[in-house]
């Protein structure tokens, strides 16, 4: 897992970055003001300081994980149905991917299979999959956020119909630095691959983001 302390520091200087104007078409193809995106990267930064709520013995939910999906919340419900459908399945098919490469892949990086950290799995995942699927920024965001739910769920489900005494936490440990990094991740790659590909098309640009472009 990551350290949280890398991700604040990172979110720190993604924030600062913005704050000096840098990032204006993604932010523009995600349909987000300069002020908006600070008080949501703010908001990432402020999720990792918040306790973990006990909901019953054997289960807890990091307040923090919470305030990252009212971030989805917002981002979906402020866009059409359509870019919100995507996001959705943006968010499952990630889910997957990441359930698939625990099962799969190595994550001792001695093992001479390793191929990936696991930790990054969600946010090239996203990024790919929300651009397959729209070209869409907000989807590649919201998906690599929704993906680590999920898994994170599955997980904890897994645990209750095996019978295995353990206590559940939802979003807890270096998990929450790792869902708050992630969708970062997930943006860079859609819009890497965006500016490749206009760059190879030589041409007229080519829409980007989905209906967020519209």
């Amino acid at each position: 897992m990551i350290s949280p302390s890398i991700t604040i520091a990172l979110l720190g200087l993604v924030t600062a970055l913005v704050a000096l104007g840098f990032g204006e078409r993604v932010l523009e193809r995600m349909r987000l003001s300069t002020a908006s995106a600070i008080v949501l990267l703010l908001a990432m930064v402020g999720a990792h300081f918040l306790p973990a709520w006990q909901v019953t013995p054997g289960l807890t939910i990091h307040l923090g994980a919470l305030i990252l999906l009212g971030i989805v919340a917002y981002l979906i419900t402020t866009t059409s149905a359509r870019e919100a459908a995507r996001a959705l399945i943006v968010g499952l098919i990630t889910g997957a991917a990441i359930w698939l490469s625990d099962k799969l892949l190595p994550v001792d990086p001695s093992s001479r299979w390793f191929i990936l950290d696991p930790v990054f799995v969600g946010g090239i995942a996203a990024g790919l999959i929300s651009y397959a699927l729209g070209r869409s920024r907000r989807s590649a965001f919201c998906g690599a956020i929704l993906g680590l739910f999920f898994v994170d769920i599955a997980n904890a489900l897994e645990l209750m119909q095996a019978g295995i005494n353990q206590p559940i936490q939802i979003g807890g440990g270096g998990l929450l630095a790792s869902i708050a990094l992630n969708p970062l991740i997930a943006v860079a790659i859609a819009e890497a691959i965006g500016e490749i590909r206009e760059r190879l098309h030589r041409g007229p640009a080519l829409p980007q983001g989905g209906d967020d472009d519209a």
